[in-house]
């Protein structure tokens, strides 16, 4: 495990059948400056290495370990449905430049999950301001990404951001499968500037709220 905010070997701390990694810092909030940025994403990146996990948020703080096990407890069920929808999933993230220019629309709804921290809730509010795909699967063949994904969210377009954005939810079974469709689709479309980052832990798709009352 690699070396945490604090300084030390990150411990984890279970409750209700749930656990969650933790660093011990001696100040009582965390700088967001490079460094720490680095080493948070580095806890994360090795906890997703064959394990279901939610990432929380960057500077995410519990006064102690029995404060953590209180979360745990008092929020098992909102982060149990959560575990479980991103179970045995990665995500990617996929960005396509070159589409021709589109008006505001007023959107439908996208999928969205139940106890979204306010991070995840933002980011699905500016997402549902998005009509959706192109309506043309001539224009973009998008359906063929669908093909390997758990979920996918789409996030709105705008003059000063033109580039269609999404992220997929992918199981692990399928991620060279899904990685191939875009190398495909790269092929297909080469007019297009289709590129992928990836995998990532599950960030578009949780973001537990563990400011409310939980259950």
């Amino acid at each position: 495990m690699p070396t945490g905010i604090g300084g030390g070997t990150p411990m984890f701390v279970e409750a209700c059948g749930l656990a969650c990694a933790a660093s011990t810092i001696a100040d009582a909030t965390i700088a967001p400056n490079a460094a720490h940025v680095l080493r948070h994403q580095e806890v994360v990146g090795a906890l997703m290495e064959g394990r279901t996990m939610l990432p929380l948020r960057f500077g995410t703080l519990a006064e102690d370990a029995a404060a953590c096990r209180h979360l745990l407890t008092r929020h098992h069920d909102v982060l149990s449905t959560q575990l479980d929808r991103v179970r045995h999933c990665l995500e990617f993230a996929l960005r396509v430049a070159g589409l021709p220019e589109i008006p505001d629309p007023a959107g439908g709804p996208l999928s969205r999950l139940d106890g979204l921290g306010p991070g995840a809730s933002h980011l699905r509010t500016l997402a549902r301001r998005e009509k959706g795909w192109p309506s043309s699967t001539a224009e973009f063949p998008h359906d063929g990404l669908a093909a390997h994904a758990a979920d996918r969210l789409l996030w709105a377009r705008s003059p000063s951001q033109p580039d269609l954005r999404a992220s997929f939810l992918v199981l692990r079974a399928f991620a060279s499968s899904f990685l191939a469709d875009v190398s495909a689709l790269q092929h297909l479309r080469p007019d297009l500037g289709i590129t992928v980052t990836g995998p990532w832990p599950p960030y578009s798709f949780s973001d537990p709220n563990l400011t409310g009352g939980g259950s």
